[in-house]
């Protein structure tokens, strides 16, 4: 047997060790991402914050004229004196009540 035969079963070793490391890394990366989504509970108020009324007229898909008339019976916070703002999960349970 010359070196080039004896090189070939090393390569093919090489490429299995190589794809048993690459295997792992994506098993122990899915496991974390499963992990980290676990843990993780999004919630759009907290990572978007306080809608604006013509925001909030979208989100209930309404007509911002036909927002306006409703608006003060909504669930709403005030951020100045004239301004408020609408959260999701607020307006989410008023639809549900009604």
């Amino acid at each position: 047997m010359g070196e080039r035969e004896q090189a070939q079963p090393l390569a093919t070793l090489e490429e299995l060790v190589v794809e048993r490391i690459a295997s792992e890394v994506a098993r122990i990366a899915e496991e974390h991402i499963k992990e980290m989504l676990e843990v993780t509970e999004f919630d759009p108020d907290e990572v978007l914050g306080f809608m604006t009324s013509e925001e909030a007229a979208e989100f209930l898909s309404l007509p911002y004229s036909s927002f306006r008339e409703i608006a003060p019976k909504l669930p709403r916070h005030a951020i100045t004196p004239a301004r408020f703002g609408y959260l999701r999960r607020d307006l989410l349970a008023w639809g549900k009540d009604r």
